[in-house]
């Protein structure tokens, strides 16, 4: 049986639901925020450094609930916010307790996505993926 296009929409929704929930209850194994988790998840990329406006980009969140966010990471000595100068924008610096929490907890969840991962071919992977694109494209493109 062919499903409808509201059909599909409406899977695909549950399913990304789905998906979400399941960071927000590591989130809150963790005792952290999902903004948090989030922030944590983008800083555990540990061979680049960044900024705020890029934890933004990067985490689809909004500027305030991120800059909210880092200052309460801060103010915990997770990490420490420096000033670039002639720029608006901060760069993260991680401490050593916030690469501890990364290195304890973040990366085990990243080693089990990889494995999650691993039940795909690589040609699964590679339709999954532009499939994604080519519907977010499309939505923008509608909702615009």
């Amino acid at each position: 049986m062919n499903k409808t296009n509201r059909e599909y929409i409406n899977e695909y929704n549950q399913l990304y639901k789905e998906c979400n929930l399941i960071y927000h209850k590591l989130a809150i194994k963790l005792g952290i925020s999902d903004c948090t988790f989030w922030i944590f998840y983008v800083l555990s990329d540990k061979d680049k450094t960044y900024t705020q406006s890029e934890i933004c980009q990067l985490s689809s969140m909004p500027i305030q609930t991120v800059n909210t966010c880092l200052k309460n990471l801060e103010k915990n000595e997770y990490l420490i916010l420096h000033h670039i100068q002639g720029q608006r924008g901060k760069m993260i610096q991680l401490t050593l307790k916030g690469n501890n929490f990364i290195n304890n907890h973040i990366i085990p969840i990243k080693l089990a996505e990889e494995k999650a991962c691993d039940l795909l071919s690589d040609d699964d992977k590679e339709k999954f993926i532009g499939t994604l694109h080519i519907l977010i494209d499309g939505l923008y493109k509608e909702l615009s």
